[in-house]
């Protein structure tokens, strides 16, 4: 048999358990949200330098035909990153669920990371539309970067190639 340490002479309470269960899980699924953050930056920069890449191929080749074809790097990025966006937004309702919670039942005023940023933006905690479409795809923060980019390319390929010069 093994003492308990003197650290922690008492075994906790089932409601304590469940507490710092509650404040673990919370603060990895912040972690987790932040970590597809990280991410989805990744694949918009990627998408980006693909763009710009097809820019200085038409550019050497002094061709405009190829900004039809580089649309769909940008294309391809946006469903990428409308997959991670549509997965991180899984989070948030138990994010939410964790804080009310903690909030209700514990008397806690915090942690009130996504309460206070809903609240802020005045945004449910469960949308309206959800799924792929209305998570990725369509939201705002997902598509404007690709959007613009489509947009670029498709300006450059209506643009003759001698007024580039």
């Amino acid at each position: 048999m093994s003492n308990p340490s003197p650290s922690n002479p008492q075994p906790l309470s089932p409601e304590e358990f469940e507490r710092n269960l509650l404040e673990k899980e919370y603060f990895f699924l912040q972690t987790t949200i932040e970590d597809y953050n990280k991410q989805i930056w990744v694949i918009k920069a990627l998408g980006i330098t693909g763009t710009g890449a097809v820019l200085a191929l038409m550019i050497q080749q002094k061709s405009n035909a190829i900004a039809l074809i580089g649309c769909v790097i940008p294309l391809f990025f946006w469903i990428l990153e409308s997959q991670w966006k549509h997965f991180q937004h899984g989070f948030y309702p138990r994010v939410a669920e964790i804080e009310s919670i903690l909030r209700q039942d514990c008397g806690f005023r915090s942690p009130a990371i996504c309460g206070s940023w809903l609240n802020t933006f005045k945004r449910p905690v469960i949308p309206k539309r959800q799924g792929f479409l209305w998570d990725g795809l369509l939201n705002p923060s997902v598509y404007t970067s690709y959007v613009l980019e489509i947009g670029f390319l498709l300006l450059l390929f209506v643009v003759p190639p001698s007024l580039w010069k």
